[in-house]
């Protein structure tokens, strides 16, 4: 019987950069989620950060050959919500993080979408946490990109 695969909410700036490169630990969880390793999970607000991170001209000039175009962020967006379970976000409403509420969204999604795990590179704010407890729920670990893909190797 194969193990039940972990569920994951990754952040906004993982995702960005997913659709930026191959290399290095954002390469490895594309090729992990592409392998049906893990459960992505995401929500309205995330999908509706996504768009505008996509949209914003520092990450516009990021982009591998030239700035994208409306429809192709939109594909972005559409590519994402394909393959996650999106969840309805309102159930919780978290304030978690007090150095940046910006991140609150993400737990909620966590929390909604019963998801094992946070994966993020915010060193400053969601890091640091290491782990959300809500009574009536399993603790939701908040993990690295490096570090999910160690687990993910386990």
């Amino acid at each position: 019987m194969r193990p039940r695969r972990p569920r994951a909410v990754l952040d906004t700036q993982l995702l960005i950069r997913a659709f930026h490169t191959a290399r290095g630990a954002t390469g490895g969880l594309v090729r992990a989620l592409q392998d049906d390793r893990f459960h992505l999970i995401s929500s309205e607000p995330l999908l509706e950060e996504l768009r505008r991170t996509f949209y914003r001209p520092e990450v516009q000039r990021i982009a591998p050959l030239r700035p994208l175009l409306p429809h192709e962020i939109e594909d972005n967006i559409a590519s994402v919500r394909a393959i996650a379970a999106v969840v309805v976000p309102g159930r919780y409403q978290v304030d978690l993080v007090s150095t940046d509420p910006k991140d609150n969204p993400v737990l909620a999604c966590a929390i909604e979408g019963l998801a094992d795990y946070v994966v993020t590179d915010d060193r400053r704010d969601l890091l640091p946490l290491k782990v959300v407890r809500l009574a009536g729920h399993a603790a939701i670990q908040i993990v690295s990109a490096a570090g999910f893909l160690r687990i993910l190797h386990d």
